[in-house]
């Protein structure tokens, strides 16, 4: 029996899928040295981005987006473009008939993700005309993209070879896969997607508390304090004054404009390294994660820009994502107000506290300590968990590393609350 070139195709990428499932995606970030660009190739790639932006609105013309196909992208090469009150035709030079395949199955993904959201009952509208792309994928790789070397790239229609920072960040028997091209703060970067094998990872089975906060940004119920703060720096300022006194919309403004968001960007990496570092340290560590579900929204209504500074919501969404046992406490849980020894709510314990004191048993302990031991406990009980008891001996070795490596972590100061002696994991 022969086997048509569809059924083929279609069997490919059934074995391709099967054995995708066996491995980790994981995407890496390339960055473009601008520095030893020529003036063609930096003048390509800002035509590039600027073609796709045309090619997308042209495509969101049309009535019927899912009757165009392979041979619509072929046979395109001008699109109409709106200058000022007329329409004039524009060459498209320098995007591929493969780059535009890839902008057509993007437009046709949005539609039906905007179709799902609306079976949900969301309120949607219809897909909106861009005023500019930052992203381009790159399929197949060989073809619309290679890696030369350890320092060099090849772009589908640019003739230069591209000298790019972070490729030795790839594993060496890692299969890569797609890629996209990206233009962000006036650089340009090319974000890798690789499948590499899974590595059966077995964490110790223990159970840990967290509560958020501001003044102490994660307590931890082995009572480590964790705090880092990452606030809007005096050249951030100086940038957006700058801004505020410049022609809306003129070159000198967006030009302005794409040294704020430089600025902005620097403090998002940081607080980006935080968080993965830190989840990723918990979820090596610790198997069963507890965190209450903190009401963010409110917490930005009080404390305004100092939640800018840190990211709470961001460890919070990622434990919910990595952890092997994420379990989350009801956010009008008391935990604040519950003694952690016997049981008993206060009915009122001001933020000013830091100390709780309980009146009941006289029990007098770190509030921030209090409330994760709290959360932990009732984490605990609400999947019903194993009650374990470690030794002291056993506790502070891991506690004591666990400080060392966040206070490796730049930017981070962590702290022993109190000797935590015999705690229940």
């Amino acid at each position: 029996m022969k086997i048509t070139k569809g059924q083929a195709i279609s069997n490919s990428i059934k074995a391709t899928r099967k054995k995708r499932k066996l491995q980790t995606c994981r995407v890496f970030e390339i960055k473009i040295d601008k520095s030893h660009l020529n003036y063609t190739t930096e003048a390509h790639l800002n035509r590039v981005f600027l073609e796709a932006k045309w090619f997308y609105n042209y495509i969101l013309s049309h009535e019927d987006i899912f009757e165009l196909n392979q041979k619509f992208c072929k046979i395109t090469t001008k699109v109409p473009i709106k200058v000022k009150d007329e329409f004039k035709n524009k060459k498209l030079k320098c995007l591929s008939s493969h780059m535009k395949q890839c902008i057509l199955v993007r437009a046709k993904n949005n539609i039906i993700g905007l179709a799902r959201k609306k079976e949900k009952g969301i309120k949607v509208g219809a897909l909106e005309f861009k005023s500019f792309v930052n992203s381009i994928p790159l399929q197949q790789f060989g073809n619309t993209y290679k890696i030369l070397d350890e320092k060099y790239i090849h772009i589908q229609g640019i003739k230069q070879k591209l000298r790019v920072n972070g490729l030795n960040q790839i594993p060496k028997k890692a299969d890569i896969s797609n890629a996209n091209l990206i233009h962000k703060n006036g650089d340009y970067y090319l974000k890798i997607t690789t499948y590499t094998k899974k590595k059966e990872f077995h964490p110790k089975k223990r159970t840990l508390g967290i509560d958020f906060g501001i003044k102490k940004q994660a307590v931890l119920s082995n009572g480590i304090a964790v705090e880092y703060s990452i606030p809007i720096s005096p050249k951030l300022r100086k940038l957006a004054r700058r801004l505020s006194k410049k022609e809306l919309h003129s070159s000198n403004w967006y030009k302005s404009l794409t040294k704020l968001r430089k600025e902005y960007q620097e403090a998002t990496n940081i607080k980006t390294d935080i968080k993965n570092k830190f989840v990723s340290h918990l979820k090596d560590n610790y198997k069963n994660i507890v965190f209450q579900d903190e009401n963010l929204q409110f917490w930005q209504y009080i404390f305004g820009k100092r939640m800018l500074s840190t990211s709470i919501g961001g460890i919070i969404s990622a434990l919910k994502r990595k952890a092997h046992t994420p379990i989350e406490v009801d956010k009008w849980y008391p935990s604040t107000k519950t003694c952690s020894c016997c049981g008993h709510v206060k009915k009122k314990n001001r933020l000013s506290m830091r100390t709780y004191k309980c009146r009941m048993c006289g029990l007098k302990i770190d509030r921030d300590l209090n409330a994760s031991l709290n959360i932990k406990s009732v984490g605990r009980m609400s999947v019903g968990m194993e009650y374990t008891e470690f030794k002291p001996v056993e506790i502070k070795p891991s506690t004591f590393a666990s400080l060392e490596y966040l206070n490796s972590i730049p930017y981070v100061k962590a702290s022993l609350i109190a000797e935590t002696g015999s705690h229940h994991f």
